[in-house]
């Protein structure tokens, strides 16, 4: 964080004129929430521009001064205190603009061109920052849905001919985990008479100090916990609510896809860890296990899953599920250092899934066709360049040591955080899932430099996407070596509202 420093301190001293300018004209109540009101500005003008011109610069334009606004603009609440803007928040959002720069680069690919895909992905990006900013259950569930419901329209445009059916089993799925969410709530509602987090932890201490089970509104309470598990697990992709994933992600548009693995899931990530450190943080053996449980279960499926594959986007997916399992380590563990350390996952994967979904879509397109294994025969000898990148981000994937990518901190601070609270058992089991995962990952290496390809034509891939995918290669590359960049202000935000 430290580090970091300088480089914001000369963003806000080159604004401060423009800073004091906005701040005049802006009602106090919403210049916390100003990213996700420029966004929302933005989508609107993307939709009337994109119906005689391409508006894919004007959604650029407003993810760049919503970073902006993040840099010059000191944390503060909005809304009467609904959503808060922290080190906690921050550290997500920036997640979400980088991934939804990313996924911008992506769509000059596909779909870019047109306003009412703009409209829908900026919609999303302003609901995902209001999830992640959300400290009251009410309004987390409205901002959910504000992130979501564009998700479902994104992934049925996709060019592939089952897009309409994987978008349908996401919507489906969905719909099931926001009535557990709900239920959740009104359970939570009707024990403590709160919605805000800060003071339902506070009712649900004084329940927790007669003994959990001296109070039957400890079980309602607890019964409240495994709904937003289970909610949070059909939303992010774990069990038990895995399934819709692989679906969803092979048949929509891979910019899409880049954003449900890159934002949404950590969006999710950032709600989970409020929900159960923060309101329930005095119930973290109750809760921790059963995290501890889904974890195992999550890796388990998606690295099995995923040896199975011959799809490479559906492959992905699966290790997509697999990851999210790994990062629950650092929950289950319900530490600072276990939540910095899932924080900090977050931030790794989101990089390394975003680029992988966005280099296998764009040979996908150039291809015409979904790729397998067998498309990837040979592309060392088609493509360097982009077998260089995803032999890369493969290994990263893998957690390895050499070629140095961060990953291999990010898995390793997970699986110290888990064995610090005596999760020795679920350390193991991560590990062995990790060596099993390196079957279908080797795989990929293998056909892109060892097997011969049955078409030698050269493979021109599009600039501005592959762009992406080095920008991201570059960075978890270089973070490898300078790791406490991204890591100390994952602590600090983690400590700033974990007791």
């Amino acid at each position: 964080m430290l580090q970091l420093a300088p480089f914001a301190e000369f963003i806000r001293m080159l604004f401060k004129p423009l800073t004091d300018l906005l701040l005049q004209y802006v009602p106090l109540e919403w210049v916390g929430s100003l990213p996700a009101l420029t966004l929302v500005v933005f989508s609107i003008l993307a939709l009337i521009i994109g119906m005689r011109y391409n508006p894919l610069l004007i959604s650029f334009v407003g993810v760049i001064l919503a970073t902006v606004e993040m840099t010059v603009i000191d944390p503060t609440s909005s809304f009467g205190g609904l959503f808060v803007r922290n080190a906690f928040s921050d550290f997500f959002i920036y997640i979400i603009l980088i991934v939804g720069f990313l996924v911008l680069m992506s769509s000059t690919l596909w779909g870019g061109e047109r306003g009412t895909y703009n409209f829908l992905l900026l919609v999303s990006f302003a609901g995902a920052i209001w999830v992640v900013m959300a400290t009251d259950l009410v309004a987390l569930f409205i901002s959910w849905e504000v992130m979501s419901t564009p998700t479902y329209v994104l992934a049925a445009l996709g060019p592939n001919r089952g897009a309409v059916d994987g978008a349908t089993k996401y919507f489906v799925m969905g719909l099931l985990a926001t009535m557990l969410m709900i239920f959740g709530i009104a359970l939570v509602y009707g024990v403590t008479g709160e919605t805000n987090l800060s003071a339902v932890a506070m009712v649900v201490q004084s329940v927790w100090v007669s003994g959990p089970s001296a109070s039957p509104a400890a079980y309602t309470l607890m019964l409240a916990m495994i709904l937003f598990v289970f909610s949070f697990g059909f939303k992010v992709g774990i069990f038990p609510g895995w399934m819709w994933v692989p679906d969803t992600y092979s048949t929509a548009d891979g910019s899409v896809t880049a954003y449900l693995a890159g934002a949404t899931k950590k969006a999710g990530v950032s709600a989970l860890i409020r929900i159960l450190m923060v309101a329930f943080i005095v119930a973290r053996l109750e809760w921790g296990f059963l995290i501890a449980i889904v974890s195992a279960l999550t890796m388990l499926i998606g690295n099995v899953l995923a040896l199975a594959q011959r799809n490479i986007m559906r492959m992905l997916a699966y290790s997509s599920i697999a990851m999210m399992g790994y990062l629950l380590m650092g929950i289950a563990a319900g530490t600072q250092f276990g939540a910095a350390a899932a924080m900090f996952h977050a931030f790794t994967h989101a990089l390394m899934k975003s680029a992988a979904f966005i280099l296998i879509w764009a040979i996908s397109i150039r291809m015409a066709k979904e790729i397998t294994y067998d498309d990837l025969a040979g592309l060392s000898q088609r493509a360097p360049f982009a077998s260089a990148m995803l032999g890369l981000l493969i290994t990263a994937l893998m957690a390895v040591p050499f070629p140095p990518t961060v990953t291999f901190w990010s898995k390793l601070f997970l699986f110290q955080s888990a064995w610090d609270v005596g999760l020795w058992w679920l350390v193991l089991f991560g590990l062995m899932n990790t060596v099993l995962s390196w079957g279908y990952y080797y795989r990929v290496l293998k056909y892109c430099y060892w097997v011969e390809p049955k078409d030698t034509t050269k493979l021109v891939l599009p600039r501005v996407p592959m762009l992406a995918v080095a920008l991201c290669v570059a960075a978890i590359m270089l973070l490898f070596f300078n790791t406490d960049v991204i890591f100390q202000y994952a602590f600090e935000a983690a400590t700033g509202i974990i007791p």
